[in-house]
């Protein structure tokens, strides 16, 4: 009987291979595409692989064989939190089963998942982003580093910008689109997105007089005087082409080495933005709308930490009292 057969015709019972294959199909136009390759990377180069040596029905499932399969991977390398992106997608495809009344209940919410790792920030302070600003001057990524600083933006909200998203007579910036790198057909290619990851990530910004400075002269620098293309992006290479986001957090990391700065990653200015902030004592609800956060909770969740300086504070106001 085929794995990816019809699961209309239950009568000799139902492939857990072809209930994955179908939840991934269904998930081809519900989510970004970005999503979706994550989806189908997990399903093609780990579930299926190691659930096809034994051709298991859903009905035959037991939470005991999901157990094995997760230790399985992490027993591959793969990390705990990695490890619970592949359960959600079973879980997700077990979840459709039921509904569909395929099976009466879901094995993967009995399933005991490795323990996620939690992952703490570990941001610039104030004097080591005042000392990356000094070795970033001049370099082709400096203005992308200045905003990342100061906006707290992901990478793919940069790149994203374009001329029209900048209103120099009004002082604003719009972000509202994103570029990330996708895979078509086993390539790796860039692409432009006007959906960004949630509601809350399309937001209007001031724009701060320095950036207004550096962004009027980039626009001369690529246009000499004459009016730029609104639908051109801002960051372009030699070639005129949107910047390549791997590209930019190569030369990030390879100027803090070169430097001898403390390495992190590119994502982390965005936390030593919000720790900026929050070291400043900025309420959290306006570091959530900065960064455009979907809840304050996130905000809070991801930097609870950050905010003990703001205790000692805190803790100094009380004294007084």
């Amino acid at each position: 009987y085929t794995k990816t057969q019809n699961l209309n015709d239950k009568s000799k019972g139902v492939y857990f291979e072809a209930v994955m294959l179908r939840w991934l199909k269904g998930r081809k136009f519900n989510v970004s595409k970005t999503t979706y390759d994550g989806y189908m990377y997990n399903v093609n180069n780990g579930i299926l692989p190691y659930f096809r040596q034994y051709d298991p029905l859903i009905s035959e499932l037991k939470p005991s064989h999901l157990e094995a399969y997760y230790n399985a991977m992490l027993e591959r390398g793969l990390s705990p939190n990695t490890v619970w992106r592949h359960h959600a997608n079973i879980r997700m495809a077990l979840d459709e089963a039921v509904y569909n009344e395929l099976i009466a209940s879901n094995p993967a919410e009995r399933a005991r998942v490795p323990k996620k790792e939690t992952f703490m920030v570990s941001p610039y302070s104030q004097e080591e982003c005042r000392d990356l600003l000094k070795v970033i001057k001049g370099s082709e990524i400096e203005l992308i580093v200045m905003i990342a600083l100061s906006y707290g933006l992901r990478r793919s909200e940069i790149l994203g910008l374009r001329w029209k998203s900048v209103n120099f007579a009004e002082d604003t910036i719009l972000i509202n689109h994103s570029i990330v790198n996708v895979l078509d057909s086993g390539n790796l290619i860039r692409e432009g997105r006007d959906m960004l990851k949630k509601k809350s990530s399309f937001r209007t910004l001031p724009l701060l007089d320095l950036i207004k400075a550096y962004l009027m002269q980039e626009r001369f620098r690529q246009y000499k005087g004459e009016s730029p293309n609104p639908e051109a992006y801002i960051f372009i290479n030699k070639k005129g082409v949107v910047m390549n986001p791997a590209y930019v957090s190569k030369e990030f990391k390879r100027i803090l080495k070169e430097h001898k700065l403390r390495e992190i990653r590119f994502h982390d200015l965005r936390h030593s933005c919000a720790n900026l902030l929050i070291t400043s004592r900025t309420p959290l609800i306006e570091v959530q709308q900065w960064l455009g956060h979907s809840s304050i909770m996130t905000t809070a969740d991801i930097y609870s930490h950050l905010a003990y300086e703001t205790k000692l504070q805190s803790a100094e106001t009380i004294k007084k009292i």
